[in-house]
């Protein structure tokens, strides 16, 4: 006859059932927060590279006004130009002399 081999069922005890199903609670929860804080964090970069991108632009726009300010004074600082500057913008002539005003030609 062939003996039949009876299975050992290792019963758990209620204890060690409460233990695990918190340790596994536990680990849920821990891996849920983790996971909102990550994806907070990535949209905080996304947000910060944005911010990024338009300030980089915003310094490129106040660079080349920079240099044509810097272009300007070094053109003021021409006695020449300043005189031309000033007969053309504000119509200011020397002694004696007449201003004449031309209609632009179409």
């Amino acid at each position: 006859m062939a003996q039949i081999a009876k299975k050992k069922i290792k019963k758990t005890s209620p204890l060690v059932k409460i233990i695990s199903t918190c340790l596994g609670v536990a680990v849920l929860a821990f891996s849920g927060y983790m996971l909102t804080k990550s994806v907070n964090e990535l949209v905080t970069t996304a947000q910060l590279k944005q911010e990024l991108n338009t300030v980089q632009s915003q310094l490129d726009t106040l660079k080349d006004e920079q240099t044509t300010l810097n272009e300007e004074k070094a053109r003021l600082e021409d006695p020449t130009y300043v005189q031309n500057y000033a007969r053309g913008t504000h119509l200011l002539s020397k002694s004696g002399e007449q201003v004449f005003i031309l209609p632009k030609g179409e």
